[in-house]
Formats: structure tokens, C-alpha cells, sequence
């Protein structure tokens, strides 16, 4: 309903912002999403009667956006709408919503990314993309075998043949940081595609996610995806890449889409349109959000960020706690 793709066929989604008993926290228990099905058979698609809900905490909620998780995002929008009842039972989580947004949206699409290519099983893994992943290749081959077994073990020489590989490829690999825990302490990494790679694993390791990455994505896949679709995976794959591109573009989300964006979803999700059109399409729209990404003017997700959200999230705690 959310999105106006609804059919008679389709089952139910119910996210549930929740603030955990206060109880729970002080006696240090962890807080976590509970989530609760209807269909609990394996391998089983959902019907038209059942319904998921998950219950997120709304400071796993908040970490979340701050994440570029999708439904976190989606929330934190979707709360000025009304399509698929949304219901508000503290009006303050409105204001709560609307300073996330302003303060806390970043240009970090990599989740949105990993789950488009995730839903579309994208195995149309062409140009420089392609290119990008053998060069990593070529790059983590050169080190594997050699007296160092980690880069941490010879980060000077590794670092300095990665920013080659950077340089010529920017939108696909990128000699970076990842955070190791909560309070978002950094280490660093490459990332490839969306895929991180520590540098703390060996050679060894990194080579056999690359080359997981060229398995799953090679050519030679591609006729066997062609005749085993998941059109409703494939669909919402093209609705998560151009809510990216609408977020770096617009820094907005309006729902329900508009009618002829919905057809087109439709379309998709019917198994109506060409499957090499279809992913051609959401190609096109990564290669976009990639540069979109490259080039935005909304901040990094970086450890001051993480501290500011910290402490903006205690002063709404506090609040809806009733502490002083």
C-alpha cells in the first residue's frame, strides 16, 4: 500500500516503531527487532492472508537511517503520508522523523545498492563494473602468496597500488574505513562494489570474495537468471535504486509513487517486460546513483556523525523516558 504496488495477491508488511520498557535498559538486556509471521514454512511465499510485522526499537531505528537502511528511510518519510494508514500514536514521533531526516541523511547509498543487486540477482555484470572487480583481482593477487599475509602487514605498498585501482575505477572501489562496532570506531578496508573488504582478512580471504563476486555476476550465469526471475524481487530492486536517486536528488521520498511509475513496477513485477530491458534498466540507474553519490553535497556517515546522533538520540530518550 505504501507504495500504490499493491495487488489482490499481495501479503501484508507492518513496521512497528516501538520504545523498548525502560526497565529492559537499565538492567543492560539487549535490545533487538522482534519480528513475527504468519508463515513459518521454509521456502514458502507468503499469501494473500498472512502478515509480517517486526518490532524495531526506535534507537536501533534511529542507527539504522543513519545506516541507509531502506525501510528506515522509508520510514522516516512515510510518516507524512497517509496511503497505507499510518498511524502515529505519539504525535512527537513526527518531529522525531523530521530531525532525523534534516540532521542525519547521508550520501551513503551502499545499503540501498547492495539490496538492489541483491533483489535483481544482476547478473548482466558488464563494463566497469566488471572491469573494476578483475583489476581488484589483479590487485589482491599481486599480494596474496608474498611474505605479507594481510595488507595491515604491508599497508604502504598495498595502499599505494589500491589507489590505482581507486583512481581508475571511483565509482566501483574505494580505499576507505568501516566501522567496527556501535560507537563507530573505524578501520580500514577497500571497498569493492558494496562489498567490504577488511584489512585485517588475508589475501587469501579477499581473493575469495572477489571471486565470489565474478561467480555469482559472470556471463556464464546469466541464461539460467533469465529463466529463473523473481519479478517481484527484480521490481522492488528498480524501486530501491531510484528512491536512492531521489534522496541524493531531492533529498525526499513521496508516497505513494506516481500512476505511471507505478504501472511500470507493475509491469515488472507481472514479468510483462523483456529481462534484459529490465535490468538494463536498473544498471542504468545504479551507474546514476553511483555518480549521484560521488558528487553529493549531503555529508558522509563519519564518527562525529555517529557521536552527534548519539547524543541527539539520548536528549529523545530522556524526553520520552521522562527523565530530566
Amino acid at each position: 500500500m505504501l507504495y500504490g504496488t499493491g495487488t489482490p495477491t499481495s501479503d501484508v508488511d507492518l513496521k512497528h516503531i516501538v520504545l523498548p520498557d525502560l526497565d529492559t535498559l537499565l538492567v543492560g538486556k539487549t535490545i533487538s527487532i522482534i519480528s513475527e509471521k504468519t508463515n513459518i514454512e521454509k521456502n514458502v511465499r507468503n499469501s494473500v492472508e498472512d502478515v509480517d510485522k517486526d518490532f524495531i526499537p526506535v534507537q536501533i531505528f534511529a542507527k539504522h537511517f543513519l545506516d541507509g537502511q531502506t525501510y528506515a528511510l522509508e520510514i522516516a518519510f512515510a510518516v507524512e503520508y497517509n496511503a497505507a494508514h499510518q498511524e502515529l500514536h505519539d504525535p512527537r514521533f513526527l518531529g522525531f522523523c523530521r530531525e532525523l531526516r534534516n540532521q542525519f541523511l547521508t550520501s551513503n547509498m551502499s545499503a540501498l545498492i547492495g539490496y538492489s543487486v541483491n533483489q535483481a540477482s544482476l547478473y548482466s555484470f558488464k563494463g566497469e563494473r566488471l572491469n573494476a572487480v578483475r583489476e581488484a583481482k589483479k590487485l589482491i593477487e599481486i599480494f596474496n602468496g608474498s611474505n605479507a599475509e594481510r595488507p595491515l602487514d604491508n599497508l604502504d605498498a598495498f595502499n599505494s597500488t589500491a589507489e590505482a585501482v581507486a583512481l581508475a575505477f571511483p565509482k566501483y572501489f574505494e580505499v576507505t574505513t568501516y566501522a567496527i562496532d556501535v560507537a563507530g570506531t573505524q578501520r580500514p578496508c577497500v571497498r569493492l562494489l558494496e562489498k567490504v573488504l577488511p584489512y585485517t582478512n588475508t589475501f587469501a580471504t579477499m581473493l575469495k570474495t572477489v571471486d565470489a563476486l565474478l561467480n555469482k555476476y559472470g556471463s556464464r550465469a546469466e541464461a539460467a537468471a533469465i529463466d529463473n526471475t523473481d519479478w517481484k524481487a527484480t521490481m522492488h530492486a528498480l524501486r530501491v535504486v531510484n528512491e536512492g536517486i531521489s534522496l541524493l536528488k531531492d533529498r525526499h521520498l513521496t508516497f505513494p509513487f506516481d500512476a505511471q511509475y507505478v504501472d511500470l513496477l507493475l509491469s515488472i513485477k507481472r514479468g510483462e517486460l523483456p529481462y534484459p530491458h529490465v535490468i538494463g534498466l536498473i544498471n542504468e540507474k545504479l551507474d546514476e546513483l553511483k555518480t549521484l553519490e560521488g558528487n553529493s553535497s549531503l555529508p558522509k556517515k563519519s564518527p562525529e556523525l555517529v557521536n552527534h546522533l548519539n547524543v541527539w538520540l539520548s536528549e529523545w530518550m530522556r524526553l520520552w523516558y521522562g527523565i530530566k
